[in-house]
């Protein structure tokens, strides 16, 4: 991998300190499942390779990204891709040099892929680059917020032959069979194609699927071409439909070297061409890729650091553009999006986008706290398309795709973006949001995120004989009400507050005090807890076990230390839950305790802090950074589910760690001498530390603006100016 590790402390070279793979390999639950290729910030197009192992063997949990290190053959280059979520979709509209016409052996099975190797690859934001050893063709990949750039170099042409050929595989997708239909119809006179297809992967097929559209314009003319369907080529067919489609041009121009590009929409066929025209017009692939070079630079840029080590820098930048690549922008050119009642809508005047794939779960805990501080104005319309997806779909989503409910994971956690967002001063319609937020939690919705309400409103919790997980969702509600209670607080609406104030403590309805673990009961009150807490994959709790969800009461982190009768047993116990992880230092399988690779436990950390044990915190959180988080393609300890341990890093690399849905931050051990961050609303903080260093890790002095600071809590209002960490052995 061709990457420039020097020293970063300037806006320009930020980008170039940037391991597009990491996060990309790793072993079973332990694969980031990153893509590496091309892509704007938040853009729609997501331009990367999809890879697979020899002889073609698709390994699924490998390949939620699209991208697996460890394989050694690419089979597709494809515009669309989720980003580290533990699901197969998308995957669409992929395309493959090739060197003939193909046969029905090429185009079944993949038999187009090509052997590539690390070596001759090369990675960096807005840029990517493979030799492909079969065809002997470097690919090279850029993009715009709709639109890919490709550009072929065919290393083995020979002038005035045809020997340059390009396969579009219509039907290809990340989940097998996702194809539900598609079209390609092929315009050799203008040099042009265009199509469709329905993606029904593992998420969108719950909606029915999304319908995705390109447009492609070629830089040189076409000599030949033909469609296939069902394995059988037909040379000379312009237009093909079905569930299995493609297509292949050819080409016999002078130079080795042709450059196209691909217009993506979720609209319209038209919108894709003017997403080509508006975007592409008059551009080279060189002009799209400077600027995308500069437009990633400036916005990595915007944090400059200073000391620590080569590979702390490369891992902080590397999550820090991994925080950038989502949610998705659906607003299209002219602002046209389609929302999720399935019509098209156009933005208003205070939006500048429309977003999606939310993977609301995860997310809110580390990633959009970040954004609302970083990029406020990006996390202003985050919140607004959430509640243009209540008004135009019903419902508040619980984990929205493109334009579709997913209805995937627990808890309806929008109310927890939605009430961060708000005591952060992010501007929205709080009116709007608080009534939408209160509706989901009182009745029964089809799409909301909360089930059994009826149950939850009578008993205090969630029955195990109505649900398995029901501790989980117990837990998860009471997070969600806290917030509720919170925003109408805010509101002065007293009796709304009382009443979510009070079913925010029903947490200690699930909590076991014989075992000090939330556990889940019957609706007639029978405990039913594990047989073994550590077991991870016990029906009982969502991603985790019972060790994992001992900590998460976010909302009432008092109470939960209340609940261990004293302090001293709350640290003892979280103590315990690190010392035991040290027993299990692979990610292959989930550490029964303490697990960095996913989101129930990752607050755990920052717990010693507000339990008067903030060594503890500086010490774990140190741990954390230097053993679970890597320069190898392993380096994420998880899928990376949208950013969410991408910011777990940066947070902890500032030492400063949100307590989402409120104003409140954990201050920790910060790992640099000086890290400057300039946000989108134009604030500046700075975080300095004196005697800083790979032992130093434990905080003697804390300054604010020159003021001598007491405590290990920080309010949102005081990210401003300089804070001044002085560390010690």
């Amino acid at each position: 991998m061709n990457l420039d590790q020097s020293k970063v402390s300037t806006k320009r070279n930020a980008a170039s300190t940037i391991g597009l793979t990491f996060g990309t390999g790793g072993e079973g639950f332990g694969i980031g499942s990153t893509p590496p290729g091309a892509q704007r910030p938040f853009g729609l197009v997501r331009l990367s390779p999809d890879t697979v192992a020899f002889d073609n063997i698709f390994i699924p949990w490998n390949h939620f990204g699209g991208y697996y290190h460890g394989d050694g053959h690419i089979r597709i280059f494809s515009h669309t891709h989720m980003v580290g979520s533990g699901v197969l979709d998308y995957g669409n509209i992929g395309f493959m040099p090739f060197t003939s016409i193909p046969t029905s052996d090429d185009i079944t099975n993949y038999g187009f892929r090509s052997s590539f190797s690390h070596e001759n690859e090369e990675a960096r934001p807005g840029y990517y680059k493979v030799l492909l050893d079969d065809p002997q063709v470097t690919v090279e990949l850029t993009s715009t917020m709709n639109t890919g750039w490709h550009r072929y170099t065919y290393l083995s042409h020979s002038p005035n032959q045809q020997d340059m050929f390009l396969l579009m595989d219509i039907c290809h997708g990340l989940h097998d069979g996702s194809c539900g239909n598609a079209s390609i119809s092929i315009d050799a006179e203008n040099g042009r194609a265009e199509g469709w297809i329905l993606n029904q992967g593992g998420l969108s097929a719950r909606f029915g699927g999304v319908q995705t559209y390109f447009a492609v314009q070629f830089n040189v003319a076409m000599t030949s071409y033909g469609t296939w369907n069902s394995g059988n080529v037909n040379p000379n067919s312009g237009f093909q439909v079905g569930t299995d489609i493609g297509a292949f041009v050819g080409f016999s121009p002078k130079s080795p070297v042709i450059e196209f590009s691909v217009g993506i929409s979720c609209v319209s066929q038209e919108q894709a061409w003017l997403n080509l025209q508006v975007e592409s017009s008059g551009k080279t692939f060189e002009s799209t890729l400077t600027e995308s070079s500069d437009i990633w630079r400036s916005e990595l840029g915007a944090i400059q650091v200073e000391g620590g080590s080569r590979d702390q820098k490369i891992k902080f930048y590397t999550a820090l553009y991994h925080t950038l690549l989502a949610p998705t922008t659906f607003s299209e050119t002219g602002g046209i999006y389609r929302g999720f009642d399935l019509q098209l809508h156009k933005l208003s005047q205070d939006s500048k986008g429309y977003y999606s794939d939310m993977s609301i779960w995860d997310v809110h805990r580390t990633e959009f706290p970040w954004l609302a501080f970083f990029k406020p104005d990006v996390m202003s319309d985050i919140v607004k398309s959430l509640l243009l997806m209540k008004e135009q779909g019903g419902d508040i989503p619980r984990w929205p795709l493109a334009y579709g409910y997913t209805g995937c994971m627990d808890g309806q956690h929008a109310d927890i973006i939605i009430a961060d967002a708000f005591f952060k001063g992010i501007e929205f319609d709080i009116k709007m949001a608080y009534d939408a937020m209160k509706i989901a939690a009182t009745t029964e919705r089809k799409n909301a995120g909360r089930e059994f309400i009826q149950d939850w409103l009578h008993l205090g919790y969630i029955p195990f004989d109505k649900d398995t997980k029901g501790a989980c969702k117990t837990l998860a509600y009471c997070y969600d009400d806290w917030a509720i209670a919170n925003v109408a607080k805010a509101l002065n609406l007293t009796e709304d507050h009382n009443m979510f104030l009070n079913r925010s403590q029903n947490y200690k309805n699930v909590w076991n005090s014989e075992y000090q673990f939330f556990c889940p009961k019957t609706s007639s009150g029978e405990w039913e807890c594990p047989p073994l807490w550590t077991d991870v994959f016990d029906e009982r709790y969502t991603e985790g076990d019972a060790w994992h969800y001992r900590w998460w009461v976010p909302g009432d982190i008092e109470g939960l230390k209340k609940l261990f009768v004293s302090n001293d047993n709350f640290n003892q116990q979280l103590e315990e839950l690190f010392h035991r992880s040290e027993f299990f230092p692979e990610t292959v399988l989930p550490n029964p305790y303490y697990w960095a690779g996913n989101e129930p436990d990752i607050l755990s950390v920052w717990l010693f802090a507000l339990a008067g044990r903030p060594d503890l915190t500086q010490y774990y959180s140190r741990y954390v950074m230097n053993y679970w988080y890597t320069t190898e393609s392993s380096g994420i300890p998880g899928n990376d589910d949208y950013g969410t341990m991408s910011a777990w890093y940066i947070w902890s690399a500032i030492g400063i760690y949100p307590i989402s849905g409120s104003t409140t931050y954990v201050l920790g051990s910060p790992i640099f001498d000086r890290v400057t961050i300039n946000t989108s609303s134009g604030r500046q903080l700075t975080i300095t530390t004196s005697n800083n260093g790979p032992e130093n890790y434990y905080v003697q002095n804390i300054t604010l603006n020159g003021d001598p600071f007491n405590g290990w809590t920080i309010d949102h209002s005081q990210l401003e100016g300089v804070i001044q960490f002085d560390m010690r052995p």
